[in-house]
C-alpha cells in the first residue's frame, strides 16, 4: 500500500468513525428521551469509544 493509499484509508476510516457516533449519540438520545431507558445503540456506542480510546492508548505506549 502506497502512502497516498494508507493516508486515504485513515481518513475514510476517521470520517467513517464520526458518521457512527454522531449516528449512535442521536438514536441514544432519541431512544432516552422517548423511553426514559438507555437503548443498545448507547452500549454500542459507549462500547466503541472505550475500544478506539483504550487501542490509541495502547498504540501509543508502543
Amino acid at each position: 500500500m502506497t502512502d497516498e493509499e494508507k493516508k486515504n484509508t485513515s481518513k475514510a476510516v476517521e470520517l467513517g468513525f464520526i458518521f457512527f457516533v454522531v449516528a449512535l449519540s442521536i438514536h441514544s438520545l432519541y431512544a432516552y428521551l422517548k423511553h426514559s431507558a438507555f437503548s443498545s445503540s448507547f452500549y454500542i456506542l459507549i462500547s466503541g469509544l472505550v475500544v478506539f480510546y483504550v487501542s490509541a492508548f495502547v498504540k501509543r505506549k508502543q
